[in-house]
């Protein structure tokens, strides 16, 4: 068994007995975690509690932004122009990670699978950032959020949006952070920060996901996907249950 897969195996360890923090509140918020919390669960919400102001600042002008766009084509093509040619979340990276070795060491302190996990969180980054480059939208806080949208409603569905569902949600969510000033206000450091929580908090159920399905394991497959859960939660403000993807965009049911 390779040191990532223990490293899993033991995150869903702690996810079915530490059920005592659901009302964990992070240092410095205001507001605490989803019900039903973990512990493992619980330090991936911590993480991306380092600008809560922005983000919660942004959910409910996303889910209006999302609501308008879904039945007007126009202004949908519109919005998808504006976050690809004057994109307002972008941010200009410093010269290394800022997030990864703090995050890996919040779920191990067993150097081996910290070692391995640290690769295997680089090796996430690599390929999203390749694929964002490759969608014209490089180093952008809208991008890396919608990967971790995109990325937990496949886990906990089982299903994968469409890639015009998923752009068109990046473009929403440029906007809604575009007219949050809490977002506007925060440096390229902070921008950096948050970036690099949302594609950390998708990878971490990615990676259970990935090993589950390629071992056919059930109850890892669901302790990953009730994280999948937890994530979408905290980064959309709804419950997961009141999701749902469409062609084109997402909805709230």
């Amino acid at each position: 068994m390779s040191q990532t897969r223990k490293a899993l195996a033991f995150l869903a360890t702690l996810a079915a007995l530490s059920p005592v923090l659901a009302q964990w509140v992070a240092p410095g918020t205001t507001f605490g975690a989803p019900s039903g919390m973990s512990y493992s669960q619980a330090m991936a919400y911590a993480s991306v509690q380092t600008n809560t102001a922005a983000v919660r600042r942004a959910q409910g002008e996303l889910n209006r932004i999302n609501s308008l766009n879904r039945n007007n084509p126009s202004a949908q093509a519109t919005a998808r122009t504006q976050a690809q040619t004057a994109p307002q979340t972008r941010f200009r990276p410093g010269p290394q990670r800022l997030m990864v070795s703090g995050f890996v060491r919040s779920l191990s302190r067993d150097p081996a699978t910290v070692r391995e996990m640290t690769m295997a969180f680089n090796e996430a980054f690599k390929a999203f950032e390749a694929e964002a480059k490759r969608l014209g939208r490089p180093n952008n806080v809208a991008m890396a959020f919608t990967y971790l949208v995109g990325v937990c409603y496949m886990v906990y569905y089982g299903e994968e949006p469409s890639e015009t569902a998923l752009m068109n949600l990046q473009a929403n969510t440029d906007a809604a952070f575009g007219r949050s000033a809490a977002f506007m206000a925060l440096s390229a450091q902070d921008r950096q920060k948050l970036y690099e929580t949302f594609v950390l908090m998708a990878t971490l159920p990615l990676l259970g996901y990935t090993v589950a399905v390629q071992e056919s394991d059930p109850k890892l497959l669901e302790t990953y996907r009730e994280i999948a859960g937890v994530a979408l939660e905290s980064a959309l403000g709804v419950r997961p249950d009141r999701l749902k993807f469409t062609a084109t965009g997402l909805e709230l049911r």
